[in-house]
């Protein structure tokens, strides 16, 4: 049908500028609710853009109301398409007075009119499931069966614009590839945020599904997947993945897939047994110890003090460091591990077996001095891989391999990106984990480690001082408090209990409180 030899209805109510602040949506409510009839939208600046950018835009305005577009049409610095059925978008669009935003020209937003009633479905008839239907044919892999989706609105074969972000127009999609019968879907980069329409496939026998870079927020929304029997599952790219720990992830995820095997790539399961993961806790009671040991010995170790770790070290503590060159690497030419390697306990390497015993660090004081002699460094939180091995009331086991870099000490160094892998001991005495035995193992960074390496930056910069946990840590900041402030034992515990021990957070209550004289004279030291 040619849009251009379609009459305009007598009785059809134009809305612009004028009619609008004369209150003609709300006069013409029945005209917005009735689906029979087809409303023309004349979009103006639209001149140098293209059709996808244009109805892409006004749809992301829109959202999450339903407009499908169709018989788009662009003549110079005006477009025109027909939709109906989409009441409540017309209304969002005309509280925003009409105008959309043009995210590509600034203080040139696309200005629209819209003909209300301009046609009915007796007089625009419109059937785009054979032209869908010949897309998903071509997109369908019947040795695999496999339909592949990706950027789906972007297909040359498409007569109209058909964006799967729509979940009307998800589901009728989807709704056609019943046919198919297919195992496999992939929908990655199509802007999705809503996985509703999935219940579209109810019934059909998918076990795979690649929802890579779209816009889902929330792991709430897989609850249409609890119907599915999905092995394999791709995320990765929504939002959702950077509000998650990855233990936290896999479990979630596991409550609306049961069967899932395969998450991200990565094996979970291997014919009914736990396969390879990145991280791994041998038991999920472990989870916060593993947390708050981590946070608060690399922020501590990364700190210009690393004397404040020598509580979390036990009086009789063991620790040792090996260093090993990896040749063929990014890292190669720039590596210096001379400074690791003059304390390295490395049996292999040794020549002098005489200093088997000179290199292991034993009592707190000595591994603290040497801790003090290494360089510092700034560790990548991101690149961490973290296996507890043994969990249980007395003991734990943590095993940390990541990066970090040395901070260059004159304007001469090169940045170095080093690989490690420490092994805790930790044993608990009194409720509260100390560290009994360390192995600390450097290498030059590796390839695959380089170039992912401090590629996120870092939400939080390390406090001066991470919150105290332990009762022992507790007591050492109160006595911190009371030499920076000269308070007494009671008013500093006071700040301190206020603020959960951040020392930072309570000297700036304690500054707040001493502006307005609310500190009495006893409340200081003499």
């Amino acid at each position: 049908m040619d849009i251009k030899k379609i009459r305009q209805s007598p009785l059809a109510v134009v809305v612009n500028d004028y009619s609008l602040q004369a209150g003609i949506i709300y006069k013409n409510k029945d005209i917005l609710e009735n689906p029979i009839f087809w409303h023309k939208f004349i979009v103006n600046n639209a001149e140098d853009f293209s059709r996808d950018l244009i109805l892409k835009t006004i749809l992301d305005h829109v959202q999450p109301m339903d407009l499908i577009p169709v018989y788009f049409v662009k003549e110079a610095s005006i477009a025109t398409f027909l939709a109906r059925n989409c009441g409540p978008a017309i209304e969002k669009l005309c509280r925003d007075n009409l105008i959309v935003d043009n995210p590509y020209v600034k203080n040139q937003p696309f200005k629209l009119n819209i003909i209300l009633r301009f046609a009915t479905t007796n007089e625009v008839k419109i059937d785009v499931s054979k032209n869908i239907s010949k897309v998903l044919r071509k997109r369908t892999n019947t040795t695999t069966a496999t339909i592949n989706l990706e950027n789906f609105y972007q297909d040359p074969d498409l007569t109209e614009f058909c964006v799967l972000s729509q979940p009307k127009l998800m589901s009728y999609v989807l709704h056609l590839s019943r046919l198919t019968k297919p195992k496999a879907l992939v929908l990655s980069n199509n802007e999705i945020r809503s996985l509703v329409p999935i219940e579209a496939l109810w019934g059909v026998n998918i076990t795979s599904l690649d929802l890579r870079n779209n816009l889902i927020m929330s792991l709430t929304e897989l609850e249409p997947l609890t119907q599915l029997k999905i092995t394999e599952l791709w995320l990765e790219g929504n939002p959702l993945c950077d509000n998650y720990d990855e233990h936290t992830y896999i479990q979630r995820i596991k409550e609306y897939c049961p069967k899932i095997e395969k998450l991200d790539g990565i094996l979970l399961k291997q014919n009914g047994f736990p396969s390879f993961r990145r991280n791994f806790l041998c038991n999920s009671t472990g989870h916060d110890l593993v947390d708050q040991f981590l946070e608060y010995y690399f922020t501590s170790y990364d700190s210009n003090n690393r004397a404040m770790l020598k509580s979390l070290y036990h009086k009789s503590a063991l620790f040792s460091v090996t260093a090993e060159y990896q040749p063929m690497q990014l890292s190669s030419p720039n590596a210096q591990l001379k400074r690791y390697k003059t304390y390295s306990r490395n049996l292999l390497s040794l020549a002098d077996f005489s200093r088997t015993d000179l290199n292991l660090q034993q009592g707190h004081k000595a591994v603290i001095d040497l801790l003090n002699l290494l360089p510092s460094t700034e560790h990548d939180p991101y690149s961490f891989t973290v296996d507890l091995i043994h969990h249980s009331d007395i003991c734990a086991i943590i095993v940390v391999t990541g990066v970090f870099r040395e901070l260059p000490e004159t304007i001469l160094d090169v940045e170095r990106v080093v690989g490690f892998n420490r092994c805790f001991v930790l044993e608990s005495i009194n409720g509260e984990y100390c560290i009994i035995n360390e192995q600390l193992h450097v290498f030059n960074a590796l390839t695959s480690q380089q170039v992912k390496a401090f590629k996120h930056d870092r939400p939080i910069r390390p406090q001066m001082l991470p919150p105290a946990q332990t009762t022992k840590q507790k007591a050492q900041m109160i006595t911190a408090m009371k030499l920076i402030t000269n308070l007494t034992t009671e008013w500093a515990k006071k700040c301190l209990e206020e603020c959960h021990y951040d020392l930072k957070n309570a000297i700036a209550l304690f500054v707040d409180l001493y502006k307005v004289d609310k500190i009495p004279a006893d409340g200081f030291q003499s």
